[in-house]
């Protein structure tokens, strides 16, 4: 992995595509773990409303084939190269989009962290930080159809959310003269984006297959985690027990820094 290509790249268009950041039995084995997940009721993915049919929180709890994702030795290094080597995992969700679905609006996380006027433009020199990188593994085989993790290169510099002025003939939306890209691949490629980069998950358009993809979001030491019921969560001890320092460490077990 060459990391300073690499982050040349995600610096310059917001996003990476990173073939083989699972092994194809590893993300199999995932693929079943969130298939028997999605097969029992979850109270806790009833909370979040709209998106309790696709979605289940805090896979790490689901076993040492998930927690083995934390740190994973494919792409851990990036991660730590983009955000610090005091990063932190801020959640670990699983998807499950079949035929129709997707969490398909055009959009950048959360707040938007740097304003930005469209009239007043950004000077190339200064560099966009990246404060929460977000990951998608996918557990399965993901093409056009199946609806891709879509973004919008060089978005994430916009320092806004996409508006209809922004749109396309097609609905999507340019930023400066760059069109949206599909982030397509086998089981096991990982789309990585920086939070603030416009993008959406694209429609499932098939006619009988589910996407899976498991997701492990990181983010620097002063951003929170998300890990509900958040400040009165409590991990597993065996979790802990069976983590690595570098994994603990990821999962939020720091050293005392400049606030505590």
């Amino acid at each position: 992995m060459d990391i300073p290509k690499m982050i040349e790249q995600f610096e310059r268009d917001g996003f990476l595509v990173i073939p083989n950041a699972l092994s194809k039995e590893t993300a199999e084995t995932l693929r079943q773990g969130v298939e028997r997940d999605f097969a029992q009721p979850d109270a806790e993915a009833e909370l979040y409303g709209g998106i309790s049919n696709i979605w289940r929180p805090k896979m790490f709890e689901h076993g040492p084939e998930f927690e083995a994702v934390v740190d994973n030795p494919r792409v851990i290094d990036l991660v730590e190269a983009i955000l610090g080597k005091d990063c932190h995992l801020i959640a670990n969700s699983a998807l499950c989009t079949g035929p129709g679905q997707g969490i398909s609006f055009w959009h950048a996380d959360e707040a938007v962290r740097f304003p930005r006027p469209k009239g007043v433009p950004l000077d190339p020199r200064i560099p966009m930080p990246c404060f929460v990188l977000n990951f998608n593994y996918y557990l399965c085989d993901v093409d056009e159809e199946l609806g891709p993790t879509q973004f919008v290169p060089g978005s994430h510099r916009s320092g806004r959310q996409p508006d209809p002025e922004d749109m396309d003939a097609d609905g999507n939306p340019v930023y400066e003269g760059r069109s949206a890209v599909s982030g397509v691949g086998p089981a096991g490629t990982a789309v990585v984006w920086n939070d603030q980069t416009w993008h959406r998950g694209a429609p499932n358009r098939s006619k009988d297959r589910y996407r899976w993809v498991l997701q492990a979001p990181y983010g620097r030491r002063f951003i929170a985690q998300r890990f509900y019921p958040f400040i009165n969560y409590h991990m597993p001890e065996e979790i802990l027990e069976r983590a690595n320092p570098r994994r603990r460490r990821l999962l939020g077990l720091h050293e005392i820094g400049a606030y505590g």
